[in-house]
C-alpha cells in the first residue's frame, strides 16, 4: 500500500506552508517519550493555541511511511497536501510538532563507523523534505557519552561490544559534530540543544520553546521530571511551594527547582558501575571533561538556541 493509499486526498483540503513542522529528535535514553507524556496533559491547552497533541502510534506510522517512500527526496506538492490534511485530521492548526527517539536512527548503529549518529545530516535532511515549503524546527537533547554509550549498549541486544563500538576513538565522541551536521544539511532551520542533564530544572523552558508558547507558560507536567529525583515528602513541599508563589517568574522557579534538587535530590539512585572492556575510571573523567567543553562549543554555535540552567 502507498502513501497515496493510506492518505487520500480530501475535498477542499490545502496545505498551510506557514505552518511550522517541529521534529524532537530525542536523543535515544534522553526523553523515554516524556515529552510527549507531558503535553498531553496540556491538550486543552494546546488545542486552544492551534497546536494539536498527536497520537505517537498515529503519526510515528505515517512519518516512517512517507519517509520509505520518500527515500530523502522532496515530497511532491500533492503528497504533502495529502499527508498534511491527514496530520492535521484537517483542522486549522498553527503548529506541528512530532518527538521520536528513533528520528536520529536506532542506538545499536549510533556509533556508525565511528561516528556518532553519522547520518544525522541526511535523516535530518529527510525529515525536513516531507513538507519542504513549511518552515521547520529540530530539537535535540544531548547526554555525556560517558553515561550514553554503556547505556545504549545495554539496552540493545543485536551486536556485541566489539561490534557496536567498532573502530570509535572514545576520546572523541562529540555532540557538536553531531549538530554542526544537522546545520550544514539544513541551513535554514533552527536547532534547540539542551543537556538531558539539566532537564529537571529547565523541563518547563523545554516544554515552552517545543510548544512554540510564551516562556511562562505554566504547564501541568512541569514538574513530571523532577518528580522523579526527589522523595515525594520532599516534591510535596515543592509544588506547594511552586503553587503558593505564583508570582515566580520561569527563572526564579527554575532557581527553586534547582535548591530543591539539589538539597534533596536522589543521585541516579545507585550509580551502576561501568563493566565495559577498556572503560576506566580515568577513561569516564576524560570523555566528561570533553563533554563539558562540548556543551561550551555548542552554546556558542550560531543559530543554535541553547537551553542552559
Amino acid at each position: 500500500m502507498t502513501l497515496a493509499e493510506l492518505a487520500p486526498i480530501q475535498e477542499g483540503s490545502a496545505i498551510r506552508n506557514d505552518v511550522p513542522m517541529v521534529y524532537h529528535l530525542g536523543a535515544p535514553h534522553t526523553d523515554n517519550d516524556q515529552l510527549t507524556r507531558s503535553l498531553k496533559k496540556d491538550s486543552e491547552l494546546l488545542t486552544k493555541n492551534g497546536i494539536l497533541p498527536q497520537r505517537q502510534r498515529r503519526y510515528r506510522k505515517r512519518l516512517n511511511d512517507m519517509l520509505l517512500e520518500l527515500s530523502g527526496e522532496m515530497a511532491p506538492a500533492s503528497l504533502q497536501e495529502k499527508n498534511f490534511a491527514t496530520l492535521t485530521e484537517n483542522q486549522n492548526l498553527d503548529r506541528l510538532v512530532f518527538s521520536d527517539s528513533k528520528f536520529l536512527g536506532v542506538s545499536s548503529w549510533m556509533l556508525n563507523k565511528g561516528i556518532l549518529f553519522k547520518n544525522a545530516g541526511p535523516k535530518t535532511t529527510a525529515l525536513r523534505n516531507l513538507f519542504p515549503d513549511n518552515p521547520c524546527e529540530f530539537f535535540l537533547a544531548i547526554m555525556n557519552p560517558a553515561t550514553l554509550i554503556p547505556c545504549a549498549f545495554s539496552a540493545q541486544t543485536s551486536r556485541e561490544y566489539d561490534d557496536f563500538i567498532g573502530d570509535t576513538d572514545l576520546n572523541s565522541v562529540c555532540w557538536s559534530d553531531v549538530v554542526s551536521r544537522i546545520q550544514r544539511a539544513n541551513p535554514d532551520c533552527p536547532i534547540t540543544v539542551w543537556c538531558n542533564e539539566d532537564t529537571p530544572i529547565i523541563w518547563p523552558s523545554i516544554l515552552a520553546r517545543f510548544t512554540g508558547l510564551a516562556a511562562d507558560t505554566r504547564f501541568l507536567g512541569e514538574l513530571d521530571v523532577i518528580q522523579n529525583l526527589l522523595p515525594e515528602n520532599a516534591f510535596l513541599k515543592l509544588k506547594q511551594y511552586l503553587d503558593e508563589k505564583s508570582e515566580l517568574n520561569e527563572l526564579q522557579r527554575r532557581q527553586v527547582r534547582g535548591i530543591f534538587l539539589e538539597k534533596f535530590g536522589v543521585s541516579d539512585a545507585v550509580e551502576e558501575e561501568i563493566d565495559l572492556p577498556g572503560w576506566t575510571d580515568s577513561l569516564v573523567e576524560k570523555i566528561t571533561e570533553m563533554y563539558e567543553d562540548d556543551i561550551e562549543r555548542i552554546s556558542r554555535m550560531p543559530g543554535v538556541k541553547f537551553i542552559c540552567p
